[in-house]
């Protein structure tokens, strides 16, 4: 079987964490696929497209505890970069920022086959780089000059992560979510966005899916819309997500828009990009970084919850979007799985690791539950028993793993 880097890494990272750890927290193998993601840049294959900005910066990886003044709103940069301003607020010490410059040039250097000294000198524009979502999340934008090539680097971490002395790298993986493309030129209705989220939310419900969206300064408001926000209602099959759409009007500072978007079913849309009562966005466009897939995903509203049945045995039960996995303990039983989910295409099951890997079926994605009783028999203490989902990252999905006899 073809396997994708993002799926060996979410295998391998399923053989180290929950092999011998069955029951898992509903949102922990989410954060798994999550840390998968952060082991190397979440890229686009084929496509690079970057942003520039304002003035000039030598790295210095360092640890260094002093804030970072406000920049000028005029600076002078290099012909290729963008004309935007530095928000760097002061929010985020320099030695996280060094830590989030650290991580994009030891994922990016064997990537491409940069020699890693050769990004050691690269110099950085800066963007963005402060705190959002009430401070629980670290957002940062910059571009470098460095290995031959320049670049746009746009993404995010939770402040938990990074804000406490912990590096931006370390043995092989960071707490980075980091989406790279080459350098784009400057033109009316460019923006850059990202799709982020916080840690707290309300009892069986995820965070919010925040928007940040970088334009040019004299965009003085952005809107924005969404088809699949969500509303939740209680029913005899459980709790279930109706969606409608929902748009509004985030006013900017020098470009720089911010949004708590609510609980959302599907990708949000920049529709407008205001410079006096003029809109310079020539189509809607998806919030992300240009050119780049990946960072179009937002934080989808969990799926409702499924109705126990007689019979049926749990063993294991998550919810998620996109791939990720999880182990049984090996019950005595055929393995049986029931499962709801919404969004493009249908959820492809497996069961185990390696060369043992086999499909079980798939489940259709009409947001109904869905039962699959298998051929396969449980083994107590089986390390191969593992169950698999694989979807796109626009898929949002509730399973639950278990026997029946």
């Amino acid at each position: 079987m073809d396997v994708m880097p993002d799926e060996l890494a979410v295998r391998q990272m399923f053989d180290d964490l929950t092999a011998t750890q069955p029951h898992a927290p509903l949102d922990r193998h989410n954060r798994i696929r999550r840390g998968a993601r952060r082991h190397r840049l979440a890229q686009a294959a084929g496509t690079l497209t970057v942003v520039a900005a304002a003035a000039v910066v030598a790295v210095s990886i360092g640890t260094g505890t002093q804030r970072v003044a406000p920049a000028e709103h005029n600076r002078s940069v290099p012909g290729w970069a963008l004309p935007w301003p530095d928000h760097r607020n002061g929010s985020v010490p320099p030695r996280v920022l060094d830590g989030a410059v650290a991580a994009w040039r030891h994922l990016v250097a064997p990537e491409r086959s940069i020699p890693l000294s050769a990004t050691s000198k690269a110099k950085v524009i800066w963007y963005l780089g402060q705190t959002v979502v009430e401070g629980q999340v670290v957002v940062v934008m910059f571009e470098a000059d460095g290995g031959g090539t320049k670049q746009l680097v746009a993404g995010w971490a939770s402040a938990s992560d990074v804000m406490h002395g912990q590096p931006g790298w370390s043995s092989g993986s960071s707490p980075w979510v980091l989406y790279d493309v080459t350098a784009p030129r400057p033109q009316p209705g460019l923006f850059v966005g990202l799709n982020v989220h916080g840690s707290s939310a309300r009892t069986d419900r995820y965070p919010d899916n925040w928007i940040v969206v970088a334009a040019a300064p004299s965009v003085t408001d952005i809107g924005w819309t969404v088809s699949g926000a969500t509303t939740t209602r209680s029913t005899n099959q459980g709790a279930s997500i109706s969606s409608s759409g929902r748009g509004g009007i985030t006013q900017a500072d020098r470009g720089l828009a911010i949004a708590d978007i609510g609980q959302i079913t599907e990708r949000v849309k920049v529709t407008q990009l205001d410079v006096q009562n003029r809109n310079l966005l020539p189509h809607a466009r998806y919030v992300g970084v240009p050119g780049n897939a990946d960072s179009q995903v937002p934080q989808l509203a969990i799926v409702g919850g499924i109705p126990a049945t007689s019979g049926f045995k749990v063993d294991s039960e998550w919810a998620g979007q996109g791939m990720s996995g999880a182990g049984l303990s090996g019950d005595r039983g055929h393995l049986a799985i029931r499962a709801r989910c919404y969004g493009p295409g249908n959820l492809r099951l497996t069961f185990g690791t390696g060369q043992h890997e086999t499909t079980l079926g798939t489940i259709r994605c009409d947001n109904a539950v869905h039962e699959l009783i298998t051929q396969v028999r449980l083994r107590p203490a089986d390390p191969r028993a593992g169950l698999f989902v694989y979807a796109s990252g626009l898929t949002a999905y509730r399973v639950v793993a278990g026997t029946v006899r």
